[in-house]
């Protein structure tokens, strides 16, 4: 059994004590909680290993969650607050602490603050009264309840420590004393995945996950696929998604399966629902199929029996038709309605009431009156809406929102296949917060509220807290399927259902951490269904450290390299042959194969022109630049050039202007940013508006007809006799991948060959635009340009020199040497993603997510910049004008100085009322309140720290 809070308690008692200033200090330095990390292996000897290597790692992304939430300006401004009064609760001092009213609204439970003497932000301020604590609750609209762990042993062997502690254990014991209050970020996925961690020896199947090894039930637990329902999905599905399907019938506890953009990744997932509904063992379905084939029978010889024999109401009514049809039209005119036989055997209409508000279609002549109006008729009895046979308790996970929202909306779009093949429509609940708008008919709360109001209660489902709980356990242990993301399946109402799950599906499984992923599987379902691609976007871990043992690895991907088998979909239905060779080719061995009229589907009128596409790539010699203030990158000049290429575009097939059928995508969030502030100002709001702009982050899992992908990188030339500079983040194959398969019809690249061909990946397509004859290179002004090689009056494609195409094999021949640069490439791709550089629209965490949080794609980069002069100077940039001044610097001021009259009232109110409210569930933590955006958002205290122990005065450096 799950003890929960248990491990909850233990991992408190590790954050809690951390010094945060001195932890800074470390950061700062290039360390983090931990002086060393393991490297995550392959494979697991036992499950000791496993949890002494990942504890660590999962603790140092904590650190680093927090620390990038402060590093952005991602946490609240400090706010003064007062102690009502304070108990010692096992190891633990319970705090409450009253604020302005509206302030602790700002405030979540499960979030993890920082309280200290003085304002963290101010200068010269004191950090040797200082300690983290937890949100465990909230009273009312002025008190948070907050936990600390101050005991002695939480700083043994630390002198400095030690004092630290007791002196915070006085300060806060003291009624009406002041303090600050900074909201660090919100800990409610790291605390379960932390659990799942801990509870790790109960998933069922956990030896194959330490050992990488399949293995098989007994042949008395093999399933089959009903056939009604195997025959209708053999018309649907190609070879390779049925024996995905097939995969799991076996009893094998694990299955992978890879799906490759565009492969129909989700309709399988559907499918494999189905599959899981239905599926029997040989014996149920020859039974099943017996006891059909006999009910058939005898419902055939009862009918025959009433044709030849006159019983029940039968017997008792004239045995003339029309006699018949005319005393029941009498006995029962609500049944008849407009169909009475009329004078000439014509149809004369009653004018029931009925009739008006409820038609229905006529039936033939006689067809009502000779089985009296269906009094007679046999129907057979249909269960609808349920499932037929063995019925599983399913759960579905994914890491995002989006992601298991999409698999929500297909199933109650289209439904699911019952066992002869018919549409199905299962028990569906949705679980979790910031679902989409479109499945609110399936989520939890509502199905609670609409039960509650039916019953009687209150309409608005305002029922006791006990009572609602009671049902929302109900209403997941009756459902089919159960959707949540991998965080919320961690909640305290699913360690309280009393029917477990047989099966759980997570999607997207390659982009979640280990934990993660183990958080639904240790309710002790069965079986488990990957479904995911490793070759796409990894999992979001922002600890540079972390990633370089391998900690963004996911458990898909680790299973994979580790040699266990792998069911691979091979058929793309989403893009033009043209765009998917490369794919294929680069990332999937060459056995991605085009769909059955793919080719139909995406040829378009543009094509004519072979600068549109399908497939074609502009080198664009342009230069990257910094904005001012930021990590990100932006280059000015392929940023012209996309919206060059869009005006054309649109220019020559208006029907696109008015569709949203093109995207542009870009690696950086500053070049994101610049290109949505350059169409605005080019084309109007509302044109801009229907071209989706970007990050590759922001658009897994999505398609356009027409792609526009801008590379950014174009670093300075070296000099003479040095190394040309590196590309970062834009060599992972895993970005690359993704960003070129998004698009249907068409996908424009542009980058600078120059710079792009260092990476092997890269050199790769570029040799494929070559000889495919599908490269470019424009020339500024780039709109003149364009013109003319529209008009056929400027040759646009590109005859490299022998020197060029030496250069480029000297590069393709350096391929095998990629991996050992893989190592290097991830922790750069790291270093670059804490900093803030990717902007990652999806909501890739879930319910309370990690610490701050990083920023949308607005922040930094190019603000309005004019793109109408390429040529112009790009190594400053335009600062971006916010509309807001820099913020003074607040000076050193003690709590005490900073707290009202009014305040200080209501904290010794709260301390005269008793105590009250309950522990958090630990399923909160959304982003609470208004963010500051200063510059210079890190705690002046923290930026002193400089690697320094914490304790006396510090002034900002």
């Amino acid at each position: 059994m799950v003890d929960a809070v248990g491990s909850q308690q233990a991992l408190h008692k590790i954050l809690l004590a951390w010094d945060y200033f001195d932890l800074w200090g470390k950061v700062d330095a290039g360390g983090g909680v931990y002086e060393e990390l393991q490297p995550v292996p392959q494979t697991f000897a036992n499950i000791k290993e496993y949890v002494s290597v990942m504890e660590p790692l999962l603790l140092e992304e904590c650190c680093a969650q927090i620390m990038r939430g402060v590093e952005e300006g991602e946490v609240m401004t400090p706010h003064p607050t007062v102690v009502a009064n304070s108990e010692h609760r096992e190891d633990f001092l319970i705090t409450r602490l009253v604020m302005q009213s509206g302030v602790t609204d700002l405030y979540t439970d499960n979030d993890l603050v920082l309280i200290c003497k003085e304002n963290p932000e101010a200068e010269n301020v004191n950090t040797s009264l200082h300690a983290l604590g937890f949100c465990e609750a909230h009273e009312g609209q002025q008190v948070l309840r907050v936990k600390f762990y101050l005991s002695q042993d939480s700083q043994a062997g630390n002198a400095k420590g030690m004092q630290r502690a007791k002196a915070m254990t006085t300060g806060l014991c003291t009624p009406s004393s002041c303090w600050w209050l900074l909201r660090l970020g919100n800990i409610s996925t790291i605390t379960r995945e932390w659990v799942a961690l801990q509870h790790a020896h109960l998933v069922p199947f956990m030896d194959i996950l330490l050992s990488a090894k399949s293995r098989a039930a007994p042949a008395s637990k093999h399933l089959d696929i009903p056939p009604g329902m195997k025959a209708a999905m053999e018309r649907e599905c190609n070879p390779s998604q049925m024996s995905a399907l097939q995969a799991g019938l076996d009893g094998t506890p694990v299955v992978l399966i890879q799906g490759p953009p565009g492969t129909g990744k989700t309709r399988t997932i559907l499918n494999l629902l189905s599959v899981i509904m239905h599926s029997a063992n040989k014996s149920s379905i020859a039974l099943l199929q017996a006891a059909s084939a006999a009910a058939a029978a005898a419902a055939a010889a009862a009918a025959a029996a009433d044709g030849e024999r006159v019983t029940g109401v039968a017997a008792l009514l004239p045995a003339d038709p029309a006699e018949r049809g005319a005393l029941v039209a009498a006995q029962c005119p609500w049944l008849a309605g407009r169909l009475l036989p009329g004078p000439q055997g014509g149809e004369v209409a009653t004018g029931n009431v009925r009739d008006r508000v409820t038609p229905y279609d006529p039936l033939p002549p006689g067809a009502v009156h000779d089985d009296c109006f269906g009094l007679l008729r046999r129907v057979v009895a249909q269960r609808v809406g349920r499932a037929m046979g063995p019925k599983a308790h399913v759960l579905v996970c994914a890491p995002s929102n989006s992601a298991l929202d999409e698999i929500v909306m297909r199933i109650l779009r289209s439904g699911l296949m019952d066992k002869d093949g018919a549409n199905f429509a299962p028990s569906l609940v949705r679980v979790g917060v910031r679902s989409h708008h479109s499945v609110a008919a399936v989520s939890l709360d509502n199905i609670v509220d609409s039960r509650l109001g039916g019953a009687g209660g209150d309409k608005g489902g305002k029922a006791g807290a006990q009572e609602r709980d009671r049902m929302r356990v109900a209403i997941l242990d009756e459902a089919n399927i159960v959707c949540s993301t991998l965080s919320f399946a961690g909640s305290s109402v699913f360690y309280r259902l009393s029917r477990k799950f047989d099966v759980v599906v997570i999607d997207e499984a390659a982009q979640a951490v280990e934990p993660s992923t183990l958080v639904p599987l240790t309710m002790g379902c069965k079986q488990v269904y990957l479904v995911g691609d490793p070759v796409q976007l990894p999992a979001t871990v922002i600890a540079t450290r972390a990633v370089e043992q391998g900690y963004d690895c996911s458990l898909f991907k680790r299973l994979q390299t580790a040699g266990y088998p792998v069911k691979i979909l091979d058929t793309q239905y989403r893009m033009h042959p043209d765009i998917s060779a490369f794919p294929s080719a680069e990332f999937y061995d060459g056995r991605l194969l085009n769909g059955e009229g793919v080719v139909q589907e995406t040829v378009q009128p543009w094509h004519s022109q072979p600068a549109f596409g399908p497939f074609a790539f502009y080198d664009v010699a342009g230069r990257e630049s910094t904005p001012p203030g930021g990590a990100s990158i932006m280059n000015k000049a392929e940023a012209h050039m996309v919206l060059v290429l869009y005006r054309e575009l649109v220019h020559a097939y208006p029907q696109l202007r008015r569709t949203a059928s093109v995207a542009v995508i870009s690696p950086y969030k500053a070049q994101v940013k610049l290109l949505r502030d350059s169409f605005k100002t080019a084309l109007g709001e509302e044109a801009a508006r229907l071209v989706d702009i970007n990050t590759i982050d922001g658009f897994q899992g999505r398609e356009k007809d027409i792609c526009i992908f801008s590379a950014v990188r174009s670093p300075p030339a070296p000099k003479k006799g040095g190394r040309r500079a590196g590309i970062g983040f834009v060599a992972d194959e895993r970005r690359i991948n993704v960003g070129l398969t998004r698009a249907r019809c068409s996908l424009i690249v542009i980058g600078n060959v120059r710079a792009l061909q260092v990476d092997p990946h890269w050199a790769n397509l570029i040799h494929s635009a070559i000889s495919r004859r599908c490269l470019y290179r424009p020339k500024p002004p780039y709109a003149e340009w364009m013109s003319g090689v529209l008009a056929g009056g400027v040759a646009g494609l590109v005859e490299p020199t022998a020197q060029e195409m030496a250069a480029l094999e000297k590069v393709r021949s350096r391929a095998a040497k990629k991996a050992a640069a893989a190592g290097a490439k991830a922790g750069e791709y790291a270093a670059l993603d804490a900093k803030g550089v990717l902007a990652d629209e999806e909501d890739n965490q879930d319910e309370g997510g990690g610490g701050g949080g990083g920023g949308g794609a607005g922040g930094g980069g190019g603000g309005g910049a004019s793109l109408e002069d390429p040529g112009a100077d790009e190594g400053g940039g335009d600062v971006e004008a916010d509309g807001e001044e820099e913020e003074d610097q607040p000076q050193t001021l003690d709590a005490t100085q900073a707290v009202t009259a009014d305040l200080l009232a209501a904290a010794a109110a709260a301390a005269a009322a008793a105590p009250t409210g309950g522990n958090g569930d630990g399923g909160g933590g959304g982003d609470g309140g208004a963010k500051r955006k200063a510059a210079d958002s890190k705690p002046a205290a923290a930026k002193a720290a400089g690697g320094k122990a914490a304790g006396g005065k510090r002034t900002r450096t």
